[in-house]
């Protein structure tokens, strides 16, 4: 049995996985495009923007499209587009990125936390029922790490008492449910196109629905320079002297960016799904780790690689001690920073918004709970056919499985408090 590069071993994984699995995040196109855009002048506003948005709309089959200049942008539209109001509730997970919920007590809203399914890591329906009050308006659900939530229940529950939805689909570009692209099952679709995401811009997003009503808010709160292309019978026309406050409008040359990467968005990401199922397979005789599991009638895209750690089947190693074990084999993997939001002091004590978003008591999410500490990042985005690194990535994980009283040895020893406290202020840390 070959011996734990962590505590003196040889590396499982050889191969430098920016060489042979990555890609660069600027294709060639969308390099040239975006010096076209500097040399004409257009580094602020450009007719490309609205090429794009017709195009991103066109591809996920929606009637409008708002782009924005950041993913968080893009969610506080939709909770404006909807019609959320001060004081209203919207029930939301907390296993997500805080951009998901901080625009909702931006919007003098309150966010009420809700539990998400063990397997599936998406929001529980039968948890959002139990959430509802008189001053619930709205669901904000995350479509987490490409994997569509269950929006045949969502939708069932939202319909029974009138909530509206949001859908954050900032990992899912080119995820469907029941054939359907999400971001259109709900009231709004966002998606993030940060640097990581599937479809990246650099900092962008864009905002995907087909009710005439949530464009036209969506576009007034963040676009006062487009409000008086509105047409004539929009109530929103009035505003457009002073917009409604904020300055949403994206860099022409992160769309630029975008628009390029979306040439290639369905192939790369076919290739990413590949080579993420077969890693899936090459480690499902691991008994302690499990991959997340798909809805039924969901189909996902691969953005993150998040799986189950149940520690309790491997000697109650820490979820950090094994993460140190896969990262000297040369594994990049991370620890999860999701699910800790609901206990996050700008929820619990409203922070620079006083009042507005305080709940006072910390709720009880207990699968949530145990996601946060036990999930973690598996591998990297594998952006190319890379069989053999992908090999090595297996040899690593069975190699630690295969050394567990060595691991629980090193675990006992192991001073996991300076990481610990680095995570405290990160949503995911990796090892390298």
């Amino acid at each position: 049995m070959s011996k734990l590069a962590v505590l003196g071993g040889e590396k499982a994984v050889r191969l430098d996985y920016e060489k042979v699995a990555n890609r660069p995040l600027v294709t060639e196109k969308g390099l040239n495009d975006s010096v076209a855009l500097m040399k004409k002048g257009e580094i602020s506003q450009s007719p490309t923007v609205k090429a794009f948005e017709k195009r991103f709309a066109d591809y996920v089959g929606a009637k409008y499209a708002v782009a924005t200049n950041n993913g968080t942008a893009s969610l506080d539209c939709g909770l404006f587009a909807v019609g959320v109001r001060p004081g209203e509730e919207v029930i939301v997970p907390s296993y997500t990125f805080w951009a998901t919920v901080v625009p909702i007590i931006a919007e003098h809203a309150v966010p009420v936390f809700c539990d998400v399914d063990p397997e599936t890591f998406t929001i529980d329906p039968a948890d959002i029922e139990k959430k509802i009050t008189p001053k619930t308006k709205a669901i904000m659900l995350v479509h987490v790490w490409g994997n569509p939530a269950n929006m045949d229940a969502v939708m069932k529950v939202a319909r029974k008492h009138n909530l509206k939805v949001i859908e954050d689909c900032s990992h899912a570009h080119g995820a469907k449910y029941r054939g359907t692209n999400v971001g259109l099952i709900g009231d709004v679709g966002c998606y993030s196109m940060q640097a990581s995401k599937l479809l990246c811009g650099g900092e962008a997003g864009i905002l995907v629905t087909n009710n005439r009503e949530c464009y036209e808010r969506a576009l007034s709160l963040g676009q006062y320079d487009r409000i008086s292309g509105l047409p004539e019978d929009s109530v929103y026309r009035q505003y457009m002297l002073t917009g409604m406050g904020h300055k949403y409008r994206p860099h022409p040359v992160a769309i630029a960016i975008a628009n390029a990467n979306l040439d290639e968005l369905d192939e790369r990401n076919a290739i990413r799904n590949s080579n993420a199922e077969a890693f899936a397979k090459s480690i499902a005789d691991i008994p302690f780790i499990r991959p997340q599991k798909a809805n039924e009638g969901a189909e996902r895209e691969y953005s993150y690689q998040y799986y189950f750690y149940d520690k309790d089947k491997f000697s109650g190693i820490r979820t950090i001690s094994f993460l140190k074990a896969l990262s000297a084999e040369g594994v990049i993997c991370g620890y999860c920073g999701y699910g800790r939001l609901h206990k996050a002091p700008l929820f619990l004590q409203g922070g620079a918004y006083g009042d507005c978003g305080a709940h006072k008591t910390p709720v009880s999410l207990p699968v949530t709970e145990l996601l946060a500490e036990q999930t973690f990042l598996a591998a990297p985005r594998f952006e190319n056919k890379c069989p053999e690194l992908m090999k090595q990535y297996a040899e690593a994980y069975h190699k630690v499985a295969a050394n567990m009283n060595a691991l629980a040895d090193f675990d006992k020893k192991y001073d996991a408090t300076a990481m610990q406290k680095h995570l405290s202020g990160r949503s995911v840390a990796l090892f390298k």
